[in-house]
């Protein structure tokens, strides 16, 4: 919402023209990733991706670029992506990589790094989310009006040391990481001031941005009037914002699009499930910059057109609009066939109990720190009243008996839900020691444990019943397996000798009849051998492995990893060979 300022002529014409004295009062922020050759996806444009699928790259550098290559990174791993094609589009100006999504050994967020010829070098944070399937029934959360870093004005007295917004949006995340949505989306206003970033060196977008890293699920982003609008009685130049947008979240070929991207507006749109999701940014162009394209107030008609086509091309039957505010009561959701509209604004609720549903959710840097969940479920959309953090983040807790970190052979850890809304998909990850035989888990339900490192992480899935307390314990285990009898849950048990050379023998119990696989990669994190991929019975199984490859080749001395994928359920152990 735009606020009442006054013209500040005095401030203004003592304050600097834009720029002029920003390095004496600069602050002590670092500039943050800037875009440079990676398009999508992005930390605020993500890819969701299943093993053996296909993952779409664009890329922006010169036609004549040779020698592309992608690779996952989490951690230590980088995993390398297979090419499949790479192509120069002259009419959109962007090259689109197909790359071939391989298994991996931990299902979760990754970072996307390509390189190709010439120099290029480059990394987009929490990009790719890959996961082992593509759910019927899931639940998102919808945040807007962030207003980061604070609602203080630069001439207001604070506005520097400020960061109440900062503190309201972490106390909704650190129970979002908990709930585990399939993704979450900002509708707009996610910066308070979008002409910040640069101006006395301020980098509210660069603040804002880092933010996002804490998010442990993926993150769709869209643009309001804070972020984009531009103030016409602040000292940067008119499209300062929506430049600064363009350098840190969108495309600076929507300055002067190409032929085959005409749109000057950043609108995207993805699948999820059975349901088609579309984002359009919306703004009220306060500073009138280039209002011959972008209007006074949006959407504007390349936009409601492309909406309309998008809206025409999918195949899905649920489909789902983000924005942040329609100004000018532009949407007709008949029109582009449309189940919900979700946005903001308007720092209070608008509820809608019949579909199509057209809502508004309450600012999250609002006292009580307001989020909605949205569920989709048995093919229908079920929009949940808001939900409040709480002014101090009270409504979850989740606390560890002892500490979780890793050194200890049991922890306990209990959730308080105060929220009226149970969140069956919840996720906690709990650090135990590494190697264990197996991990035993009560309360919950032991989902992957990631044994690339040291302290292991058990990944557990959690079902927290609404206004409850759900207690959850993990416990090592190292009694060894008994022959003949029935697995009591799956596990991978790990191998024998370990270190080994150059035979070892892996045992996994399952505890009923699934199709499963078993494979070892390598440090980096690259597949070296698939030893099992098969329908196998319950109980108890053992392969012995020569520490060959497929070609029957020896490998080197070092480091590797066995992956246990049995149904839904996935473990990692680390295997050292010594020659």
């Amino acid at each position: 919402m735009k606020p009442t300022r006054p013209l500040l002529c005095a401030l203004l014409a003592a304050a600097v023209l834009f720029g002029a004295s920003a390095a004496a009062h600069a602050q002590p922020w670092a500039l943050g990733d800037t875009l440079t050759v990676i398009q999508k996806p992005l930390l605020n444009i993500p890819s969701i991706v299943l093993p053996g699928s296909t993952l779409d790259i664009s890329c922006e550098a010169a036609p004549a670029t040779t020698g592309w290559t992608a690779s996952l990174e989490r951690g230590t791993f980088s995993i390398p992506l297979v090419i499949q094609s790479s192509h120069y589009d002259a009419t959109t100006l962007w090259w689109t990589l197909t790359a071939l999504v391989p298994d991996v050994p931990v299902y979760d967020m990754y970072d996307l790094r390509v390189t190709a010829a010439g120099g290029i070098n480059d990394v987009t944070r929490h990009a790719v989310k890959v996961q082992l399937t593509d759910p019927d029934d899931f639940y998102f959360i919808q945040l807007t009006d962030t207003h980061l870093p604070t609602y203080l004005y630069y001439y207001e007295a604070g506005a520097d040391t400020d960061s109440s917004s900062t503190i309201s949006l972490r106390h909704i995340i650190n129970d979002v990481n908990i709930i585990n949505p399939a993704f979450v989306v900002v509708t707009g206003d996610f910066i308070n001031d979008g002409e910040m970033e640069d101006y006395l060196g301020k980098r509210h977008y660069s603040r804002a941005q880092q933010q996002l890293r804490e998010f442990q699920v993926p993150l769709y982003l869209i643009a309001g009037n804070h972020d984009i609008g531009g103030w016409d009685s602040t000292p940067p130049p008119d499209g300062t914002s929506r430049r600064t947008w363009w350098r840190f979240f969108g495309w600076k070929r929507l300055s002067n699009p190409p032929v085959g991207a005409p749109l000057r507006t950043q609108n995207y749109s993805f699948d999820y499930g059975p349901v088609h999701f579309a984002a359009m940014e919306a703004y009220d162009n306060y500073d009138g910059w280039r209002s011959e394209f972008y209007g006074s107030t949006s959407f504007t008609s390349q936009q409601l057109l492309w909406l309309q086509q998008d809206m025409a091309a999918t195949h899905r039957t649920t489909k789902v609009l983000f924005h942040h505010y329609d100004f000018a009561s532009q949407l007709a959701l008949s029109s582009p066939g449309l189940n919900m509209t979700l946005g903001g604004h308007i720092h209070s609720n608008r509820d809608d109990a019949t579909a199509p549903y057209d809502i508004l959710t309450d600012n999250a840097s609002g006292t009580n720190r307001p989020f909605r969940l949205v569920r989709f479920t048995d093919g229908r959309l079920d929009p949940r009243p808001t939900l409040g953090a709480g002014l101090n983040g009270q409504t979850m807790t989740v606390g560890y008996a002892p500490a979780n970190d890793g050194t200890h052979d049991q922890v306990t850890v209990t959730i308080n839900n105060g929220y009226a809304e149970r969140f069956e998909g919840g996720r906690i990850k709990v650090a135990m020691p590494a190697d264990a035989v197996r991990y035993t888990v009560t309360g919950g339900v032991l989902d992957q444990v990631d044994n690339t490192a040291n302290p292991a992480v058990c990944y557990i899935y959690v079902d927290i019943a609404a206004s409850a307390t759900t207690t959850v314990t993990v416990a090592v285990d190292n009694a060894a397996p008994v022959e003949g009898t029935s697995a009591a849950s799956t596990r991978l048990l790990g191998a024998h000798p370990n270190p080994f050379n150059p035979r070892t023998e892996i045992a996994f119990e399952l505890d009923r009849p699934t199709s499963c696989t078993l494979i070892v990669f390598d440090l980096q994190g690259r597949q070296v051998v698939r030893l099992i991929d098969a329908e196998l019975d319950a109980g108890t199984h053992r392969i012995a492995w020569q520490a060959d490859n497929p070609q029957g080749n020896p490998l080197p001395s070092g480091v590797y990893f066995v992956c246990l994928r049995a149904g839904e359920y996935a473990e990692t152990r680390k295997l050292t060979l010594v020659r």
